[in-house]
């Protein structure tokens, strides 16, 4: 009985998996092959909308319409070497100049065998748009060249007067490039529905649907895809009626394959792009899943006997598992107790750990970006001169590109080069220093942190002829520290020693550096009026300033961070005169060169 009952559940199941497999295999193609056609979609309009407007411009050229006005070999030839460096530039397939009859005048591809010059090209209707004054364009075949292409065309005028028309013809590779889904066949059509491109050969230069007699006449007459019939692939009269269907039987080599259709419409030119999955793929993408799903329900089913063989047991087991758990019930309850109130703690205590150490780096970070605030004026007066410099250089380069002078583009656009890479490494050092810190300590080298922190406060130091005397030191010495809270201690107490200096007319600063034992001072002393003996007690207070301006944290701040490396920061009074600030810093035993 048991199974019978599995293998009419069995049956039943493939039948359900089977219709919802096929369902949903069905959408998921199509998605595919729709989004496929997006991606070419937006991709042609990208490369249309590059090279619409460009014959617009290209006619402004003076040669143009004087070769027109006056087509003597001299002026034909000086406009075939300018179409082929537009060409060129524009990486287009060809651009030649039409007379008002029509005629070729010049061409990109004057010298080539299959040059346009001398071909009438009246008949086309991107000629006849550009005659009557309006945009053209157009896709054909290529009557000269054989090769696809879409035509751009504009009126040139003279004295209000069209006097002829360029064209840009563009190769569109995007269509020729494209590579669907496996077994996946790519169509483009025209809104009758006749085929221009198609990735399976055979179908190129037919028709989906019956085409009108009087459409069909335009197409041979303007020669849009060459001389030959016109071949037809389906018995249907209607486009939109083909397109709303989901299957398409076509001939391929010989044989009816039968296609998932997925189109979309490319209203702005007029075209259907339509991608065509051949529908066994479904199938054998069914076969796999339903293959599938009888694994499962085989696995389903030995692990449903063997459940039925295991429930006895459990049933068994159930009494005494009860009578277990009862008792470990008991016994663990107080253990519970007593270990969930122990994890509010701890859980409390590491909560407030980590609101301390969050609240520390957030006072640091914002102790580092008050102080760029306050040397927001230097760094703006770093920033504006190679602004300016820049500004000058490129004035200066328009100027010899409108006098036609290319002989010191090369000088002028190295110092513009020069002066953005100035800008990048300014901007990369404040960066650098607006970074937050990653919280770990390790060797750092003392000589970097100094000359960083000289060249953070570098356009200051400048501003105010202030002369920084570093005495000498080994270059090699390193301390147990993170670089960049270290860097911003020094900062610190080199910017409050230079504003200790304001009205003074030769600011200084000494920098020594003394190794003792296992630690070293790194010393900072300035030459302003010093500290009294209620500042000197006070100066580490957060909230305490003696500058009439800030928040008086810089201080406070850098002795937390120096307290994180396990050092020191020390403020007194030099007996000569100013202020002395000594840092102290575990020094680093393993010395890296």
């Amino acid at each position: 009985m048991f199974r019978v009952i599995t293998t009419i559940l069995f049956v039943c199941y493939l039948m359900a998996v089977g219709l919802l497999a096929y369902t949903q295999v069905i959408e998921t193609v199509k998605a595919r092959a729709e989004q496929d056609i997006q991606d070419v979609a937006s991709k042609l309009d990208i490369e249309l909308d590059k090279y619409r407007t460009l014959p617009r411009v290209l006619v402004l050229h003076p040669a143009i319409v004087e070769v027109l006005n006056t087509p003597d070999p001299q002026n034909v030839q000086r406009v075939n070497y300018l179409l082929h460096t537009y060409n060129q530039s524009l990486t287009s397939d060809a651009v030649y100049l039409l007379s008002a009859t029509g005629l070729t005048l010049a061409s990109s591809n004057w010298e080539q065998p299959d040059s346009f010059v001398g071909n009438d090209y009246g008949f086309r209707p991107y000629f006849q748009q550009a005659l009557s004054g309006q945009e053209g364009s157009y896709f054909a075949l290529g009557t000269v060249s054989g090769k696809r292409g879409y035509y751009f065309s504009f009126p040139v005028r003279s004295e209000q007067r069209i006097i002829g028309a360029l064209v840009v013809k563009v190769a569109l590779s995007v269509i020729e490039d494209y590579r669907a889904s496996a077994e996946s066949e790519l169509m483009v059509t025209d809104d009758h529905g006749a085929v221009f491109y198609s990735s399976h050969s055979d179908w190129n230069y037919s028709s989906l649907v019956t085409l009108p007699e009087t459409v069909r006449a335009e197409i041979i007459h303007q020669k849009q895809y060459g001389t030959g019939p016109i071949p037809l692939l389906t018995q249907q009269d209607s486009l939109d009626q083909l397109l709303e269907q989901d299957t398409l039987s076509l001939q391929y080599n010989a044989q009816k394959r039968t296609y998932l259709i997925a189109d979309k419409t490319m209203s702005q030119v007029g075209w259907h792009l339509i991608v065509l999955t051949p529908i066994n793929q479904a199938y054998v993408l069914m076969g796999w899943i339903l293959i599938g799903a009888s694994v499962l329900f085989v696995l389903i089913a030995l692990l449903s006997m063997s459940w039925r063989r295991n429930i006895i047991a459990q049933r068994q087991l159930a009494a005494v598992n009860e009578q277990l758990e009862h008792r470990v019930e008991q016994r663990t309850a107080q253990l519970q107790q007593t270990n969930s109130t122990l994890v509010d703690i701890i859980e409390k205590q590491r909560k407030t750990e980590l609101r301390l150490k969050e609240t520390q780096n957030e006072l640091i970070q914002a102790g580092k970006l008050a102080l760029l605030g306050e040397m927001s004026a230097s760094i703006n007066h770093e920033l504006n001169q190679p602004l300016t410099a820049l500004r000058t250089y490129s004035e200066t380069l328009r100027l010899m590109i409108n006098k036609g002078k290319t002989e010191s583009f090369g000088e002028t656009t190295d110092e513009i080069i020069k002066l953005i890479h100035k800008m990048a490494t300014i901007v990369a050092q404040y960066k650098l220093f607006a970074r937050k810190s990653a919280g770990k300590t390790g060797p750092v080298r003392l000589a970097d942190t100094i000359d960083a922190s000289l060249s953070i406060l570098e356009s200051k130091i400048n501003k105010m002829h202030a002369v920084v005397q570093v005495e000498a030191f080994d270059q090699s010495l390193q301390v147990i520290a993170e670089a960049v809270p270290l860097e911003q201690v020094l900062v610190n107490i080199l910017n409050n020693a230079l504003q200790a200096q304001d009205d003074q007319p030769n600011p200084q600063i000494h920098v020594t550096v003394q190794e003792n034992g296992p630690v070293l001072h790194l010393t900072v002393r300035d030459f302003g009026p010093g500290f009294n003996e209620e500042q000197l007690n006070r100066v580490f207070e957060p909230f305490f300033t003696t500058k009439g301006r800030g928040l008086g944290l810089g201080l406070t701040i850098s002795q937390r961070i120096m307290a994180s490396f396990d050092g020191d920061i020390q403020a007194s009074n030099h007996p000569e005169q100013g202020a002395v600030f000594t840092l102290t810093l575990p020094i680093n035993t393993e010395k890296v060169t």
